[in-house]
């Protein structure tokens, strides 16, 4: 599982959220020419790759977020477009390195780079973009704008490896899931609301309320992702349905069903201890037992709660215009009832 929100739609989500992104529309529209910058800047191969992933693709939530924490009356927002596009980079790059290890077939509504091409393309073109973020963030000179990226890119590996080393066996399952997803998912949220409050001129106090923000904001994103992987539709989300459970990744709707009963967590141990391919009909039977489970129910109110305490965390931040507050009230009520 990746911090894979950013499911590569069509753009039918992508575009009903960008709406919603109203104060920052202009400068979210110069991070779509950074990126473009980028990519047609590099050499001819990263090119071809970075077109096919880059270019009018994704919901842009990371640079989002970031650039309306930092938003403030009389600054201007133009020259973090380059923190914002580095954001959504790192981000690009840790879903090229994702694919891999999860062997997601799609991306976006299109095939992954490595069955495109090949692994050796994939994690090589992810770091090309890697560096490229980096490159854009010692230009600035920002030492603590720097840390904060730094830890959400060591959290993230961190995360990746913790998750490597679980599989559907493992004691206390939930626990360690939420672990990992705590330094993926919303550890990257964190920081980008960290990063824009800081950038912004915050003090250390609001900059740590943004941070949490983010965080509780990213939990219940990757919550709804997880459900969407069974009652999402694949023509909004860009993925086939039961993509996670096809490649055998560990999501919550699962590891709930498997908690429920010996005679469910037998069945999916089976499918999951298979090393040969599924059909398709073992695939649907497996889901069809996590549908029927609690799991589906459980992991919507777990993502429900955290999207509570990520609307309680605005109201807790200082000189932030009513319409700011309402906008990000309304993008995350909006991110709790997406379908892709």
């Amino acid at each position: 599982m990746s911090n894979k929100g950013d499911n590569y739609n069509n753009g039918t989500g992508a575009n009903k959220l960008t709406k919603k992104w109203h104060l920052i529309e202009n400068d979210l529209a110069l991070v779509e020419d950074q990126l473009k910058l980028v990519v047609e800047s590099s050499g001819p191969e990263i090119k071809m790759v970075g077109e096919y992933i880059i270019n009018g693709r994704g919901k842009r939530i990371r640079p989002a977020l970031f650039l309306v924490a930092a938003q403030r009356n009389g600054l201007e927002l133009a020259p973090l477009v380059g923190v914002a596009s580095a954001l959504e980079l790192l981000h690009t790059a840790s879903l090229l390195h994702d694919d891999v290890i999860d062997r997601a077939a799609i991306r976006r509504g299109k095939e992954t780079v490595h069955l495109h091409w090949n692994n050796k393309i994939a994690v090589l073109s992810g770091d090309f973009i890697l560096s490229q973020v980096f490159k854009i963030l010692v230009d600035i000179k920002n030492w603590q704008l720097m840390d904060i990226v730094v830890g959400m890119t060591q959290k993230l590996a961190e995360g990746e490896v913790e998750q490597a080393f679980c599989d559907i066996s493992s004691e206390n399952l939930e626990a360690r899931y939420f672990s990992w997803i705590g330094k993926k998912s919303a550890s990257f949220f964190a920081g980008c609301c960290e990063a824009g409050s800081l950038l912004g001129g915050d003090d250390h106090d609001q900059q740590k309320i943004w941070a949490s923000f983010g965080f509780n904001l990213g939990i219940a994103f990757q919550l709804v992702d997880d459900l969407l992987d069974y009652t999402g539709s694949d023509r909004l989300t860009g993925k086939p349905l039961y993509g996670d459970l096809k490649n055998k990744v560990l999501t919550l709707p699962l590891i709930r069903a498997i908690a429920e009963s010996e005679g469910k967590k037998k069945l999916i141990l089976e499918y999951f201890m298979k090393h040969e391919c599924s059909s398709e009909e073992t695939i649907c039977n497996a889901a069809s037992v996590v549908c029927q489970s609690s799991g589906i129910e459980y992991t919507r109110s777990k993502a429900g709660y955290y999207a509570d305490m990520a609307i309680r965390d605005l109201g807790r931040l200082m000189q932030v215009s009513s319409e700011k507050r309402s906008v990000l009230e309304e993008i995350t009520r909006e991110l709790m009832s997406r379908r892709g």
